[in-house]
Order: structure tokens, then sequence, then C-alpha cells
């Protein structure tokens, strides 16, 4: 399991001791402060000022993200009353999102987002760099897409030769954050796993795909796993952010598996599913396991014992955005889905098709008459996200019906949406009564390397659940009627 700090004496009293947990997300960073009972003291959030120089282009000024870090902490400090009592930063954090820094730590790139499309026209090489190559066995990712880091390096390598010949070192977002914050380039097993280039059964980078896609090794961190306690923040960092000197770093883990172990998935068997920007599903193991499907991407948890396999799509919250995105009056999302309630299972056989092929178009829908109202194609969107909820828990699951299922993400706080996804699945559904529970997973991690207690003990006292939703048998007979073959 995760290893407490043996340091302890250094982060002073821990009975009032708090950690502050930093979510670098796709749409917004947020920081949290949580005091030693796991409760939210203080949450402040920012939206990312993303920017697209050309089509395709999805990045961040690496100067934003260090101003904007240090705004988030100093907001937080603000409302808490100060930030002498931080025992600890950690972070969740996406992945595939990265920057190239040259020999004195300073950025040649911006950072680099995953859902940037630069490398789109590298699709081909990318796949022919990879044949012959055991990726699934060695990493754990089922196929590098065009998103990936290691094709939009592929990218950079062939059309920006300057800035690739001046690099020295390559950083995640979330190692930017750790090299800022400690001077240790560093990186968390489970986020450098996702990138398809870490052999996860070893925590190292693996040499095959490196050497094929011409990153030297010399630019790539230590792989640490998700938990480890990476030392004090350096002294200047922490007297400009306002953070005690004692204060430590605990590295955080990606926002997936830290929003699994915020519902309290910790344990072998248990599964837990975000419906947000994407949707993804996450199964707790105790092994890495060949025989699944190849969409299974599977990582290394914060134990050696613990692997999280995960399946992750597209299909999410943001279809319902999407169209009400495309309503005249914009309506508030639990109106919105309050309308949706009296609407039959089956929507009166309407059934979400496909987003419009145009740029923010609208959803599309099969089977639409002048007798489907607005309701219906909220409860068809819904059904649909929950219909895919159910293809991803089929795939982790082998067709075994969990015995519960932790959910959080935007979604989570839907009572409405919540039963629906019960009836689909048939199994009880529950939801953090944390409302970070991504946050929440990472100062976890923290609570452990401070020796605040066991990961179970931790995940017992501080993963708090609210009533389950449970299905009804009369839905979920119409439902299972309903639900696509997978």
């Amino acid at each position: 399991m995760m290893t407490p700090n043996t340091n302890v004496g250094q982060v002073g009293n821990l009975s009032h001791m708090r950690i502050l947990s930093l979510d670098l997300g796709t749409t917004y960073f947020k920081g949290c402060l949580f005091d030693r009972q796991g409760q939210i003291v203080a949450r402040f959030k920012r939206p990312l000022a993303k920017q697209a120089p050309l089509p395709g282009r999805c990045e961040l000024d690496p100067e934003w993200f260090r101003r904007t870090i240090a705004e988030v902490i100093a907001e937080l400090g603000s409302t808490a009353g100060g930030l002498a009592d931080v025992a600890a930063v950690t972070f969740a954090t996406q992945t595939n999102s990265f920057l190239l820094l040259d020999r004195n730590e300073r950025p040649l790139t911006p950072i680099i987002l995953w859902p940037d499309d630069r490398a789109r026209p590298m699709a081909d090489e990318t796949s022919r760099l990879l044949d012959g190559l055991a990726l699934r066995a060695t990493t754990g990712v089922p196929e590098i897409g065009h998103q990936f880091m290691a094709a939009k390096l592929l990218w950079l390598r062939s059309k920006s030769a300057e800035v690739w010949s001046l690099a020295r070192r390559l950083c995640l977002i979330s190692d930017y954050l750790t090299l800022w914050m400690t001077g240790r380039h560093a990186t968390e097993a489970g986020a450098a796993g996702l990138t398809g280039l870490l052999d996860v059964h070893r925590l190292q980078w693996w040499p095959d795909a490196c050497r094929r896609f011409g990153i030297p090794r010399e630019w790539l961190p230590e792989c640490v796993r998700a938990g480890t306690d990476l030392g004090p923040i350096r002294a200047e960092v922490a007297d400009a952010l306002g953070l005690p000197r004692r204060c430590r770093f605990v590295a955080g883990c990606l926002d997936q598996y830290a929003g699994a172990i915020g519902a309290g998935n910790i344990t072998p068997g248990g599964v837990s599913e975000t419906t947000g920007t994407v949707l993804a599903t996450v199964r707790c193991a105790d092994r890495f396991d060949a025989s699944l499907p190849p969409s299974v991407f599977q990582g290394p948890g914060f134990a050696p014992k613990i692997v999280f396999h995960m399946v992750f799509g597209n299909f999410s919250a943001n279809i319902l955005e999407a169209y009400r995105n495309s309503l005249p009056d914009r309506p508030d999302f639990d109106d919105l889905v309050g309308e949706a309630v009296e609407i039959a299972p089956g929507a009166d056989g309407l059934r979400f098709d496909r987003l419009a092929e145009e740029p923010g178009g609208a959803p599309m829908f099969h089977g639409l008459t002048d007798r489907h109202g607005r309701g219906h194609k909220v409860r068809a969107i819904l059904e649909a996200v929950a219909f895919a909820l159910a293809g991803q828990v089929e795939q982790l699951c082998d067709g075994r019906r969990p015995v519960e299922i932790r959910s959080v993400g935007g979604a989570a706080r839907s009572d409405f949406w919540r039963q629906l996804k019960a009836d689909v699945l048939g199994c009880p559904v529950a939801s953090s009564s944390c409302p970070e529970p991504t946050s929440l997973g990472a100062a976890m991690l923290a609570a452990v390397a401070l020796g605040l207690g066991k990961p179970e003990e931790i995940v017992s006292a501080w993963a708090r659940a609210g009533p389950p939703a449970y299905p009804d048998p009369r839905r979920h007979t119409v439902y299972r009627d309903l639900l696509p073959v997978v």
C-alpha cells in the first residue's frame, strides 16, 4: 500500500493540518483545502485560458499556468484565513498534455493539451512506428492515437526542428507543476502510463517505444507511484505562494483514478464512473489482466497490487451540454433535466443519434416526430449516456453486475440521472457526498503519505457516499430490452 511519510515531525501539528489539492482539469483548474477529517475548508476554480493560434490547436501559456495556480492558492488562503497549517500539496491531473523545456528549464513550447489535433496527419506514421511492439501487454494502452503525446512529439520533431534540438526535458502538465514546486523532474505512474510510453509492470519508460518515436531517455522524468512524498516545496516557491516552508509535495495521480479513490473505489472488484467531459468507468483490480477486451486501459495504482482498469469515451454529459447550448433560452441544467422526469422510459421511441457534423452542432435524433417535445429529447440523451455506461461496465466486468457503482462528476449531482443509471444498469448507484471527489482522492493520497492512517482507514473515514439509488425492477426490464448489443 502507500508508504507513509517518515518525516511526519517536519509537517507540524497534525491535529490542525490541512491538505491543498489541485485539480488540473481540461475545463477548470480547481483548488481545495481539506481538513484532517477530509472536509472541504475552501475551494476555488478558474476556467482554462485555452489558446488556438491555428485551427485544431489547443494550448496553454506556461506563464498563465503558473500565475493561475498561484492565484488559486492565494484565493484558498484568503477564504480559509491563511495557509500556515498546510502540511502538503498534491494534485489530480489530465494526461497527454505536455511541454518541452530547454537546458535551463525554460519552456520551448506552450503546454500542448491532449485535445490538440495538430498530429492528425501523423496518424499513419504513428501506427507504423508501433508495428511489432507489444503495446497493450507492456503499457496497458490499446492504441496510441493522434491526440496522444507521442504523436505530437513526432509532429514537433518533424515540424519544429529548432525546438527539438534545444529540448532537454519533457514534462506532462503535472510534471511541470512538480518541477516548479520541488525542483524534481518526476512523473506519476498512472498519468505516465496513459501516454503509451511506460512499461507499467516495471514503472519505467519503455525503451523500444521511446526509441521509435525518437524521444531521448534523458528528457524523461523519473517515474513514481501515486502517493509518493517528493519532499518539501522549494523555500522560494513556498514563500511566494504563502505556504509554510515545511509543506510537503505529494505525487497525486491521474484525475480518473483520483475520482475513483475519492469515491471509495480502492478494493479489487469496486467500480466507479465519471460522467463529465468524458464518460469513464474505472474498476479496481489486483492484477494486470491480458484477457480484458481490447478497449480497456490498464494503469498502475497507488500500491503494487492495485491496478485500475478503465474504459472511457466522448459520449457523456457533453451531449447534454451541446443540446442546452443549441436552445435559444439556454436553460439551467437542473431545469432541463427536470423536463425529462415526466417522460416514460424509452422516451416514446425517441433515440439520440449523433451530433451534427458542423463544429458546435446540436444533437440529432432518430425517430423524431411532432409528439416529441424537449423533455423527450433530454430523456433520450440521458438514456443514451446511461446505455454507453452500461456498455463500459459490461466490458470491465465481463457481464457480472457490480454490487454497487460509485458515481462522480457533474452528472452525479442529479438524483434523476443517477436513478436512471441504476434502472439501466440493474444495480445501486451512489454518489460521493463531497462536491469535489477528484480533489478528495488526491488529498487521501497525501493524508496517507503524511502518516494520518492506512489507505483503507482514510478512505473509510473520508469517502462518504449519499444514499444509493436502487434500480426499479419494472424500469430495468424496459431498459434491458432497449439496451444496444455491446
